[in-house]
């Protein structure tokens, strides 16, 4: 082997390392965008069932209605319909967090029974568009704060 290829070989494998390091780069920002996704769902089933609207400006700003009515009443299911609403699964290891003893939430359910009722699909129904406007901004909160958190390590 000439110099002239002990050369290019050398430079064809440093390029590689850099191909590589650049794809380790990008998974590992593909892996905390997903991640903070995930979060940002929690954090708006989180708010749902506290009834707080979290650290924006509530849930009237982007006008969802009768959040009120979901207040304790966000259980593994239900959770589960409104991140498939919004175009998100989440795993049920992350779902143990909303799980409720029945008879609680039978208390809470019964809080608005009769003409105040509101079950999970009409919630839906009624602020599908809202709750997607909702869930956008905190997802964009979330990744900006994962990739500037992981632009830091590196």
């Amino acid at each position: 082997m000439n110099a002239y290829m002990l050369t290019f070989s050398v430079s064809y494998w440093i390029m590689g390392l850099f191909k590589l390091n650049n794809r380790s780069k990008n998974i590992k920002r593909v892996t905390a965008t997903r991640s903070a996704a995930v979060k940002a769902m929690l954090s708006l089933l989180r708010d749902l069932d506290t009834g707080n609207g979290g650290d924006l400006e509530g849930f009237e700003y982007y006008g969802i209605k009768d959040s009120y009515k979901m207040e304790g009443r966000i259980n593994s299911y239900r959770a589960q319909k409104i991140a498939n609403r919004l175009g998100k699964n989440i795993s049920k290891k992350h779902l143990v967090d909303f799980s409720k003893d029945r008879d609680l939430l039978a208390k809470n359910d019964l809080a608005y029974s009769g003409k105040d009722s509101l079950n999970i699909n009409e919630f839906l129904d009624i602020n599908s568009d809202a709750l997607i406007q909702y869930y956008l901004v905190i997802k964009s909160f979330y990744i900006s704060n994962a990739l500037s958190e992981l632009d830091n390590k590196q």
